[in-house]
């Protein structure tokens, strides 16, 4: 299976900071044939107050591209490059469309213009304003690059606004990547980080791909026991079918392990493990799917989407 969305470059670039790799080694033993063999692997990053607590004085001279750099760098030599594709999570920190530039030709193909927090290109769910000129600007410069627009994480204004641009472009001839890399059905949860049922129709003439992601908080809340917590995740992705199709559906883990071991923080623990993630996945999937179906939420369909035009 491939998953749509794994912290994976601030994992590796948090065991560069401490120059021990063994959280990561371990780690990539989840990622063969019969569990996760593909990845969108992510570099996040938050509002400064946030970034300063995990970072430390390593926040103080840290640069996006060098980041960047040094965290795919050190993924090349442990995977194979077909097998993920490299993302960044939140703009903040990238200063113009020539630093984009310079990140599509270090490897960036996935972009989320933002966390969850407002920045100088648009807003979170944390602001209240929509896409500036300068972030339009950047998604149309990101469209040109070549570079998948993933929307998860943007309010309402900013995805709407987006979505207009999008159109835009599409009218002039140009290709046009989207997904959602990780947000669930806002109708079932209605948590600010999901997809009310018109922004999912939104994004159907883009083709795109919604990574139905395994987080309690986005699927109905930690405080249920972890079946039923399953069950519920299973009626987010059969809502997803039923909306958009079985073509723009896929899976993802969103998986926080690491804060444990990184921050002493365990709040974020999974209701599906990580090392049993495709079968555990799969096993929901069959109750409701054809093996056909299952095939392409799990793995097809964002392969299609963007591993199959992965060049680098």
């Amino acid at each position: 299976m491939i998953d749509m969305h794994y912290d994976l470059l601030s994992v590796i670039y948090q065991c560069y900071l401490r120059m021990d790799y063994s959280y990561l080694e371990n780690w990539l033993k989840n990622y063969h044939k019969d569990n996760v063999s593909k990845v969108i692997a992510n570099l996040y990053f938050m509002n400064k107050t946030e970034m300063k607590e995990e970072y430390g004085d390593n926040f103080d001279d840290f640069n996006c591209v060098e980041m960047f750099q040094k965290a795919s760098e050190i993924l090349s030599n442990y995977m194979n490059r077909k097998d993920y594709v490299l993302s960044i999570e939140g703009a903040d920190y990238i200063n113009d469309e020539t630093e984009l530039e310079e990140l599509y030709n270090l490897g960036l193909r996935n972009i989320l213009l933002v966390w969850n927090n407002p920045n100088k290109y648009g807003s979170g769910i944390r602001g209240d304003y929509g896409l500036t000129e300068l972030g339009k600007n950047f998604i149309i410069k990101a469209i040109d690059l070549g570079i998948c627009i993933d929307v998860s994480h943007m309010n309402k204004k900013t995805f709407y606004d987006t979505i207009e641009v999008l159109k835009e472009q599409k009218k002039l001839g140009k290709k046009i990547k989207v997904i959602a890399s990780h947000s669930n059905a806002y109708k079932i949860c209605p948590s600010l980080r999901n997809l009310d049922d018109e922004q999912i129709l939104a994004l159907k003439e883009f083709e795109p791909v919604i990574g139905v992601v395994a987080y309690s908080e986005f699927v109905l809340s930690s405080r249920l026991p972890v079946e039923k917590l399953k069950e519920v995740y299973l009626e987010h992705v059969c809502h997803m079918v039923d909306l958009i199709g079985i073509d723009y559906v896929g899976i993802a883990s969103d998986n926080m392990d690491f804060y444990k071991e990184f921050f002493g923080n365990d709040e974020y623990e999974s209701f599906i493990k990580y090392e049993n993630f495709k079968d555990e996945v799969s096993n929901l999937l069959k109750s409701k799917f054809s093996d056909e179906e299952v095939e392409k939420i799990l793995y097809g369909n964002i392969n299609k989407k963007l591993f199959e035009e992965n060049e680098l």
